[in-house]
C-alpha cells in the first residue's frame, strides 16, 4: 500500500462512469436501503411484510410467509470497457454496471428476472446466472448451473427466472458459465427479513473482491494449460468495485491503459448511530479478512443464517460468503476512517490489501483517514470463526444422518499433463447441451463418469467429511439447502468434536483450511440435482465439484417449464454454427 501514502486527497482521477460504468457502489450517493420493502402505497405506512413472524419464533426454512408479489427485473448481459482500480480493460457488465445492480425483496416474495444474453462478439459466450444461497425448493430448473440444471442462454436469445425468497439476509448472484463471473457478472441480493439486533441505517452492500488484470478467460487457458503448477496471482483487491492501484509497476506496453488514483469506495457514518454492513467475497481466490479502525464489529449473519451476535475486531470470509455485521458509529464526529479488506497469507495475491474511507458528517471532504488498523495479525490458517462462538439465532438440532461419505480433497495431472482437482477421487465436467437435472428427469441414470454425479436416493440425511490433503483453503459451497457445520480444524478428521450438535453452525459456504478438514451435513428433502464444489473459480474450472441428486423419484414428477426446453433448442442452434470453446469444467 506504499503508493495510497503518497496521496493528498481521495478526491478520484477517473469519472464513475470511466471506473464502473452505470454503479453507484461504492459512492456516497449510493442508496441505504429500507427496513423492508413497502406493500403500501402510503409512505406512513408501517405494515410488516412478515407479519408477526421472527428470527427466533419462525422456522426460516419452512415458516417463511407467501406475500404473492413478485419483484420484476431486466438484466442486459454484455460486454464494456472499464477501469476499476485505474487499469482499463474488457469486462462483462449487468445492465452497464459493475457490479451489478441489486436485486431486493421481502421475505416470502417472489423474484423474476430476465436475462438477455448480450455477449454476441468478442468472442460470443453462452451464460447462466446461479442464485447463490437460495433453495430454489421444488424449482431447481432455476438454479441457473448450466450443464445441470439447464442449458447455457445462447448468444442473443433471452431466459426468465422465477424463484421464491425463501430464506431472506444478503447474497449475490453471478454466472456459472466457466469462470465468467471473475469477468465482471456478478451484482448484490438483500432479502428483508426479521432481525435479531435493531440497527439504525443499512449501509447495503459492501462486496469485497480480489481482481484480475488479464480477462477472465486468459487466466482459465492458464490454468487449464499442460504443466500449470497450480498458482495465479491477482493483481488487485476491491471494494465495492474500486481501488487504485500504481501504474508505475506495471509493464510498459499497459501503462497507457493506466490511471493512477482512480477512486477509492466511499461510505457515510452518523454519529451515535448504529449502521448495518453487508459483506459479501465476490472473489475468485481469494479469502479476506475484513476490519474498521478504531470500531468493533458486531456479526448479526453469517451467509442466509442469523445468528447469536457476537462482537469482532477481523471478520474473515472466503469466496461466496457473506457477513452481515452492526456497527456503533461512536468515533470523532469530524474523522474519516479506513475499511480494510486484507487478502489473507493463503491467497495468492501480487497486491493484497483494498481501502474504503468511512466519513463522519462533519469530516473534511476527501480527507484521507488517519486511523490504524487493529493490531489482529492474520493467523495463516484460512478458517472461519470458531464454530462455538457462530451459533444460529433459530435452533434446529441435528439428526442423525441415514448416510455418510467421505468427499476427500485431492490433486493430480492427467496424461496430458493437465492439472485437476478431485473431490471424492473425482474430477467432473459438464455437457452444456445435456443438462443433469433434464437426463434424470426423462430417467435416464446412465451418468458419464466425468460428470461426478453421486445418487443419495431417498436417504433423509448425509454427513460428508471432506478431508484436505492440500496446501490451498477451499470455500465448500453447496446448492439448493443449507449444511449444518459440524465440525473443522487443522488435520484429517478424527470421527470426534462435533460443536454444539442441538443446534449446529449452518451456512451454505464453509472454508477448509490447509491440511484440515470440515464435516458437514445436509438433508436430503428438496429434490433436485444440486451442485457440491468449491467456489474458487479456477478449482472449479479444473474439475472441482460433484453433482448431489436428492429423491430422483420426485424429480421425475416434476413439471419443468417449456421454457428450459426452449433454451437448449437454441443453444444446440448456436453450437451447430459456433462450437464453444469449453476447455474447462464448465461450471
Amino acid at each position: 500500500m506504499e503508493f495510497l501514502t503518497k496521496l493528498t486527497c481521495l478526491a478520484a482521477a477517473l469519472t464513475p462512469t470511466a471506473q464502473d460504468g452505470n454503479s453507484s457502489w461504492g459512492t456516497l450517493y449510493a442508496p441505504k436501503l429500507p427496513n423492508w420493502i413497502s406493500t403500501s402505497s402510503s409512505k406512513s405506512s408501517v405494515t410488516i411484510p412478515w407479519g408477526s413472524k421472527t428470527a427466533s419464533n419462525s422456522d426460516p426454512y419452512t415458516q417463511g410467509p407467501y406475500t404473492q408479489i413478485t419483484r420484476k427485473y431486466d438484466f442486459n448481459i454484455s460486454r464494456g470497457m472499464i477501469a476499476p482500480d485505474g487499469y482499463q480493460k474488457s469486462v462483462l457488465l449487468v445492465n452497464g454496471q459493475f457490479p451489478g445492480p441489486l436485486i431486493e425483496a421481502n421475505w416470502g416474495d417472489y423474484i423474476e428476472v430476465t436475462v438477455h444474453n448480450n455477449i454476441v462478439s468478442g468472442p460470443p459466450e453462452g451464460t447462466a446466472i446461479h442464485w447463490h444461497g437460495f433453495l430454489q425448493t421444488r424449482t431447481p430448473w432455476e438454479d441457473g448451473t448450466p450443464g445441470v440444471s439447464q442449458c447455457p442462454i445462447a448468444p442473443g436469445k433471452s431466459f426468465t427466472y422465477k424463484f421464491r425468497a425463501e430464506i431472506y439476509g444478503s447474497s449475490w448472484y453471478h454466472s456459472h458459465y466457466s469462470a465468467q463471473y471473475s469477468g465482471g457478472l456478478f451484482g448484490p441480493i438483500v432479502v428483508y427479513g426479521p432481525t435479531n439486533l435493531k440497527y439504525d441505517i443499512d449501509l447495503g452492500p459492501i462486496m469485497v473482491n480480489d481482481w484480475w488484470h488479464e480477462d477472465y478467460f486468459t487466466t482459465v487457458e492458464k490454468v487449464m494449460a499442460p504443466g500449470f503448477q497450480g498458482r495465479v496471482f491477482s493483481d488487485n483487491n476491491l471494494i465495492n468495485g474500486r481501488m487504485n492501484f500504481d501504474c508505475a509497476k506495471m509493464a510498459a506496453g499497459d501503462k497507457a491503459k493506466c490511471t493512477n488514483n482512480a477512486g477509492l469506495s466511499k461510505f457515510k457514518f452518523q454519529s451515535g448511530k448504529t449502521h448495518r454492513l453487508r459483506f459479501i467475497n465476490t472473489g475468485s481466490e481469494g479469502v479476506e479478512r475484513i476490519s474498521i479502525d478504531n470500531h468493533i464489529m458486531t456479526v448479526i449473519a453469517n451467509d442466509f443464517v442469523e445468528v447469536q451476535p457476537y462482537d469482532t475486531k477481523v471478520v474473515t470470509i472466503g469466496v461466496g460468503q457473506r457477513v452481515d455485521v452492526v456497527v456503533k458509529a461512536n468515533g470523532n464526529p469530524k474523522s474519516a476512517y479506513w475499511l480494510r479488506s486484507n487478502l489473507t497469507s493463503c491467497s495468492t495475491a501480487n497486491q493484497p490489501f483494498a481501502l474504503a474511507a468511512i466519513y463522519y458528517e462533519k469530516a473534511k471532504k476527501d480527507a484521507i483517514p488517519t486511523s490504524t488498523a487493529w493490531n489482529v495479525p492474520d493467523p495463516g490458517t484460512c478458517a472461519n470463526d470458531d464454530l462455538a462462538i457462530t451459533k444460529p439465532f433459530y435452533p434446529i438440532a441435528l439428526s442423525e444422518p441415514s448416510w455418510t461419505q467421505n468427499m476427500d480433497i485431492g490433486v493430480y495431472r492427467n496424461a496430458s499433463g493437465n492439472l485437476l482437482w478431485t473431490l471424492g477421487g473425482l474430477s467432473a465436467r459438464v455437457d452444456y447441451n445435456d443438462p443433469t437435472l433434464l437426463q434424470v428427469k426423462n430417467n435416464d441414470f446412465q451418468f458419464e463418469p466425468d460428470m461426478h454425479v453421486v445418487n443419495y436416493g431417498s436417504n433423509s440425511s448425509i454427513r460428508l467429511i471432506v478431508n484436505n490433503p492440500t496446501q490451498a483453503p477451499h470455500p465448500m459451497h453447496a446448492h439448493g439447502l443449507n449444511m449444518y457445520i459440524l465440525a473443522q480444524g487443522p488435520g484429517n478428521y478424527n470421527g470426534t468434536g462435533i460443536i454444539r450438535p442441538s443446534n449446529p453452525m449452518r451456512r451454505d459456504v464453509q472454508m477448509v483450511q490447509p491440511l484440515g478438514h470440515i464435516v458437514v451435513q445436509m438433508d436430503v428433502v428438496n429434490p433436485g440435482i444440486w451442485p457440491f464444489h468449491c467456489h474458487i473459480a479456477w478449482h472449479a474450472s479444473a474439475g472441482f465439484f460433484s453433482q448431489m441428486v436428492f429423491l430422483p423419484d420426485q424429480i421425475r414428477k416434476y413439471q419443468i417449464p417449456a421454457s428450459s426446453a426452449q433454451t437448449c433448442r437454441e443453444w444446440d442452434a448456436f453450437t451447430k454454427e459456433v462450437a464453444p470453446n469449453q476447455i474447462d469444467s464448465g461450471l
